[in-house]
């Protein structure tokens, strides 16, 4: 079974998970990790807990905010197992996808990599967008 834990540096995984959950809905197979929002919070222990919590064939894809960032640096000690994937750059639309495809019969490698994909055509630069698309009414109207 594959698990998803969004694990971030402060409450942005409680609010992105929020968000996520307002969209599609309350009971998304969705764990949450905020990161250093107690004091004496230990990174590498509570990363382990998570490791160690893994089921005979379970794998773990984690979603954190930042490469190089101590939460994913916590979790990929543990991707040459196999079953820990780290993702990183959480945003909405990638956390919408990842959920949406855990049950996908695809190898996870691919599964991360074709949302990883389509996650990047939601990040736009709208003004640009509105510029093109007055220019071609423009041209459209001679």
């Amino acid at each position: 079974m594959r698990r998803l834990l969004a694990a971030t540096h402060g409450r942005f995984a409680e609010g992105i998970g929020e968000t996520l959950r307002l969209i599609l809905g309350a009971s998304q197979p969705l764990e949450l990790l905020n990161a250093y929002t107690v004091p004496d919070f230990d990174m590498a222990k509570t990363a382990k807990e998570y490791v160690s919590a893994l089921g005979e064939g379970d794998e773990l894809i984690v979603a954190t905010d930042v490469f190089g960032g101590s939460v994913a640096n916590a979790f990929a000690e543990y991707t040459a197992s196999g079953r820990v994937h780290v993702v990183t750059g959480l945003n909405l639309p990638l956390l919408i996808l990842l959920v949406s495809m855990l049950d996908s019969e695809d190898p996870t490698e691919e599964m991360i990599e074709n949302a990883i994909e389509e996650a990047k055509e939601g990040i736009v630069y709208v003004n640009r967008v509105i510029e093109e698309t007055m220019r071609e009414e423009e041209e459209d109207d001679f």
